[in-house]
């Protein structure tokens, strides 16, 4: 059986900046929640409210707020 590799020292050796997200991950997870967001609204049938086309643009914000969909391989604690 071959053993889990330990990305404990690899993570540990990256700087800090290196783990943020940077701006085109962040971009491309709010344009993939947006185009998630708009099929969902496809589906839905009734897409005549006034606030439906909002939706996939506050998702998108509310996911990106509160930490993303995790996409972004270089943030702390993946692979833990």
């Amino acid at each position: 059986m071959i053993e889990p590799v330990d990305t404990s020292a690899a993570s540990a050796a990256t700087p800090a900046a290196a783990r943020k997200p940077d701006a085109a991950s962040k971009g491309f997870e709010q344009m993939l929640v947006q185009q998630l967001a708009q099929a969902m609204l496809k589906t839905a049938g009734d897409t005549g409210n006034q606030y439906a086309s909002l939706l996939p643009t506050a998702l998108a914000d509310a996911v990106e707020e509160n930490g993303g969909l995790g996409l972004d391989l270089n943030l702390d604690g993946v692979g833990k």
